[in-house]
């Protein structure tokens, strides 16, 4: 089999994550989520608990930089610039290996030279909400905060560092509304597109 890079991103609580894993499943490839924060402490030295902490999230105001000791005036990288060029790395340190399917992480655009296939998975904000309560165990209106909370960080990470819009059907090979299609489905299109 050819090597195939595959990069989801995703509004939260869409159910991209699943749809991942369950691609990888299929295709017999890696999958590869969380499993980026342990590279990333490795590689820069940070605490896993850090990167996991702002795991994609922009913290780049002057002002949070000082406090957060991340800005120096001495031309040496910040601590959010430490983070994302180890993140970075282990994005292209799993390419080398061979096929893979990555969640999130602007993989997309940190592995653009080697054309990976580009999803985003979306769902109606009532299906995510229902789906947040049920997995995270919170209320609907903490689950619609919460909803609405990443999205914006999620956004704001993606739109920093891929200089490009998240969730623009343009970013994107294939753009797939799971409260349309089962996830089956939705596997089974990205299957035949690929």
């Amino acid at each position: 089999m050819e090597k195939k890079i595959i990069t989801i991103g995703r509004q939260f609580g869409a159910g991209g994550r699943e749809v991942g894993k369950r691609l990888a499943e299929k295709l017999n490839i890696p999958y590869y989520d969380k499993e980026i924060i342990d590279s990333a402490a490795v590689l820069s030295g940070l605490s896993k608990e850090y990167i996991a902490q702002n795991d994609e999230t922009v913290t780049n105001s002057f002002l949070y930089s000082l406090v957060m000791g991340t800005r120096t005036l001495t031309g040496q990288k910040t601590v959010e610039e430490i983070k994302m060029d180890a993140q970075r790395e282990a994005l292209m340190e799993i390419a080398a290996k061979g096929s893979a399917v990555i969640i999130g992480r602007v993989a997309d655009y940190t592995l653009r030279e080697e054309n990976p296939f580009r999803i985003f998975i979306s769902a109606d904000e009532k299906i995510r909400v229902e789906r947040v309560c049920k997995r995270d165990g919170l209320s609907e209106s903490e689950a619609l905060k919460k909803v609405h909370k990443m999205d914006k960080l999620r956004s704001a990470y993606y739109n920093e560092y891929a200089y490009a819009a998240w969730g623009k059907a343009d970013n994107y090979d294939l753009c797939i509304n799971l409260s349309k299609i089962s996830i089956d489905t939705a596997i089974d299109m990205i299957m035949l597109n690929m």
